[in-house]
């Protein structure tokens, strides 16, 4: 049932059962929270987003105050004002005055909330937080002194995630946001996920920064710097600087790389192709001895995941290595730079947009005799600090010549950066493996019902194989319950993303203030794969050439995987 409400003397349309926020909102009312989180059910806990209801003696939160038929609001009155600057200066009044050099610096609402609110002045003192930084991570640095207490990276970890990696600790105005018992998130539940940056308001939560690592190696004349450049990443950096197809955005990485000091650059879309034919082969393998589901490998935070909560679908996840870590092997031991000069002198650098990566790139399975495949990790937050800092205008590289592209790939790379893109890949190169060069296309049809996990039924010979997938890690774990509870068996091949919309997602991504930026970039992505190479990677002569060479060593392809296990964590 519909019915009118006044706001600011305006008449506003609106349903029976919604809530004050997201109607004002929708009619271009800004209103200012920090607690509220879009798809979350509100907590009205900052009370920044107060507004004064006629006949109401006190102010309310309009996040959590359902409409009413012919109620009068006032959005900006004086009180309403006052309240919110007075909730602002409180807010300030223990945080750290180094706004000069923090992380956030320019993108903290903090500070975008300060400036609204025309405040000046420090006008409330209080006692600094001083519990200890945490930066035992090899991923999420934690500054505990910059939490305002909006409850929305324990609310990302908890009811997002499933891990609870940080929870509110103590009560009152002795209040803090730790990990279990204080003991650092290197030991916690975390899975290293980033989620809990993307949505924190401050400088409280941030990514652990290799800037400084690989900018000393970029300096120096005893390492030679080698960029790995996922395609995720391509998508993320075009989305941002709103580069077209036809603006060559790998190419014009490329020369950006080169001039920042990269010796070697190679496209990471060889090592998804690679990733592809692997794992294809593996559900191949499955399906002829009825040993599915298989599920992917290529997010870490999943995997981290699923060796804390899940040990016992190890086995059914596939051992290939993630797409990064392939590329960084193949880099180091298998490429034609590696006949110039000694795999110690090599430094590889991963681009991608998330920070899980960075956990990865340090696990013990992939560093070997103390070389590691993957010796620094950038993410998409990194990267234009460092075009910042070289003094690099992207925009104006795209009037420079850059006709020489990188290694042929096909578009699954580019499917891996959306939540659904890599069990499509895996589906039309299955179809490929059994059928070769006769085979016909496929329809890979997603249904369209909403929500973060679908299914495609796909008809292959005579065969009908079932693909799924999932982002985000609850409904991921909602997926596998209801798979289990109904005993299904139709499923063979399940894509698992920790974060939700998969890498669009990622938590290295350039921090949004709006939803729809996953959704950008899976469009992007999509834009990039109509300008590949091959159309699958069974069509790619240099991939098949690689494969042949790394097939005819057969310790070869068993570096290219690699092992599970269980963990023991605080929880």
């Amino acid at each position: 049932m519909s019915f009118t409400i006044y706001v600011n003397n305006t008449p506003i349309e609106v349903q029976e059962g919604e809530t004050l926020l997201p109607v004002l909102r929708r009619n271009g009312i800004k209103i200012p929270t920090v607690c509220y989180m879009h798809g979350f059910t509100p907590s009205g806990a900052c009370r920044l987003c107060v507004v004064e209801v006629e006949g109401k003696r006190d102010l309310i939160t309009s996040c959590t105050y359902p409409v009413e038929p012919e109620m009068e609001i006032k959005t900006n009155s004086m009180r309403v004002i006052k309240a919110r600057k007075a909730l602002v200066e409180m807010l300030l009044a223990n945080h750290p005055d180094d706004c000069l050099y923090c992380e956030r610096n320019g993108n903290c609402e903090l500070q975008w909330l300060a400036e609204e609110m025309n405040i000046k002045e420090r006008l409330f003192f209080s006692r600094k937080n001083s519990d200890k930084r945490d930066h035992s991570s090899p991923s999420v640095y934690r500054d505990p002194a910059k939490c305002i207490l909006c409850n929305r990276c324990v609310r990302v970890c908890e009811e997002v995630q499933l891990v609870t990696a940080i929870e509110f600790i103590s009560r009152g105005n002795k209040t803090t946001v730790n990990s279990a018992f204080d003991k650092g998130l290197n030991v916690s539940s975390c899975i290293n996920c980033g989620q809990c940056i993307m949505v924190c308001p401050t400088g409280a939560l941030v990514d652990i920064s290799h800037i400084e690592k690989v900018q000393s190696v970029l300096d120096s004349s005893k390492k030679d710097a080698v960029a790995l450049l996922s395609p995720a990443f391509i998508t993320s950096v075009a989305e941002f600087f709103n580069l077209k197809a036809i603006d060559k955005p790998t190419n014009l990485l490329k020369t950006v790389l080169a001039k920042m000091g990269f010796k070697h650059i190679y496209h990471m879309g060889q090592a998804a192709d690679l990733n592809i034919e692997m794992e294809t082969e593996a559900l191949l393998s499955a399906l002829e001895n009825n040993q599915t589901p298989i599920f992917s490998s290529c997010c870490p935070a999943w995997i981290k995941y699923a060796e804390e909560f899940q040990s016992q679908m190890l086995e059914n996840i596939s051992h290939v290595k993630s797409p990064q870590q392939i590329m960084g092997r193949i880099a180091k031991y298998h490429s034609e730079s590696k006949q110039e000069q000694d795999i110690e002198k090599l430094y590889t650098v991963s681009f991608v947009p998330c920070v899980a990566n960075k956990f990865e790139s340090s696990r013990e399975e992939n560093t070997q005799k103390g070389i590691s495949e993957v010796d620094a990790v950038i993410s998409v937050r990194e990267f234009m600090k460092m075009l910042r800092s070289h003094g690099i205008n992207i925009n104006r590289l795209l009037y420079e010549k850059n006709d020489k592209g990188l290694e042929y790939v096909s578009p699954a790379g580019y499917q891996m950066g959306y939540s659904g893109g890599k069990a499509e890949a895996i589906a039309h190169h299955v179809n490929h493996k059994i059928f070769g060069k006769n085979a016909e296309p496929i329809k890979f049809s997603p249904p369209k019902n909403p929500g973060s996990k679908r299914e495609v039924k796909v008809k292959i010979g005579e065969r009908e194989i079932g693909f799924a997938w999932v982002s985000g890690i609850r409904e991921a774990q909602e997926y596998f319950d209801l798979l289990k509870q109904e005993g299904r068996k139709d499923i063979h091949y399940i894509e698992v993303m920790a974060c939700q919309g998969g890498c669009a997602g990622g938590g290295g991504q350039p921090i949004a203030t709006y939803i729809d930026k996953n959704k950008q970039r899976k469009k992007t992505g999509q834009e990039l794969e109509k300008n590949t190479t091959y159309d699958s990677p069974g069509k790619s002569e240099k991939l098949q050439k690689l494969l042949g060479a790394l097939k005819g060593d057969k310790g070869i392809i068993e570096e290219l995987h690699t092992q599970f296990r269980k963990r023991d964590v605080l929880k």
